[in-house]
């Protein structure tokens, strides 16, 4: 059967992923320093609630330079994201035991493909968004949705997406806003 992790906001970088019926806890806080002539730098925390004890899950920390590579620890392991492509930036990584994982987007969501000798196209989690309209307002939910063969990967999974999807998000805003005549470059929101 499929883990549901849901999301409590659409946030990767600062929400809970939560599954009832596991017992299973994730959340993840994003603390932002500035730092004065350098730009600001962000650090990602991941933690995970075992039977009331909060255990750290892993961190990212993402440089002040956007053109510098976030570091993405899982426990006390460094995982390296290695950019497979060019327009949907896909990412592989290698997992605890050993095996390569590929983070893609297909059809505007972010999918996990294990790598073997010939590329599968099985995805292993995928990341959901649902939208239903109330009366006069929209609801969103998210999920990540995890298949029984990956639950061993765990840890790397939520602290990989968290990684992927911010950096998708992050493209796909400099994108829309290059196409933005009336946005100007180095302005504040």
């Amino acid at each position: 059967m499929t883990l549901r992790l849901s999301l409590a906001k659409n946030d990767p970088l600062q929400t809970t992923f939560s599954c009832p019926e596991h017992a299973i806890h994730y959340t993840s806080d994003t603390v932002t320093r500035n730092r004065p002539f350098c730009g600001s730098k962000a650090t990602t925390t991941v933690r995970k609630n075992v039977v009331g004890q909060s255990l750290h899950v892993g961190i990212i920390d993402w440089p002040a330079n956007p053109n510098d590579l976030p570091a993405v620890l899982v426990g006390s392991r460094r995982i390296e994201m290695i950019k497979t492509g060019l327009y949907t930036s896909p990412e592989k990584f290698q997992g605890i035991h050993g095996e390569w994982y590929e983070w893609q987007i297909r059809e505007c969501r972010a999918q996990l493909v294990p790598l073997k000798v010939a590329r599968s196209q099985t995805y292993i989690a995928t990341f959901v968004t649902t939208f239903t309209k109330a009366l006069f307002r929209r609801k969103e939910s998210a999920a990540l949705l995890i298949s029984p063969e990956a639950v061993h990967i765990l840890d790397d999974i939520v602290v990989t997406f968290i990684y992927f999807e911010s950096r998708w998000r992050e493209r796909e805003l400099a994108r829309s806003r290059s196409w933005d005549p009336g946005y100007t470059a180095g302005a504040t929101l």
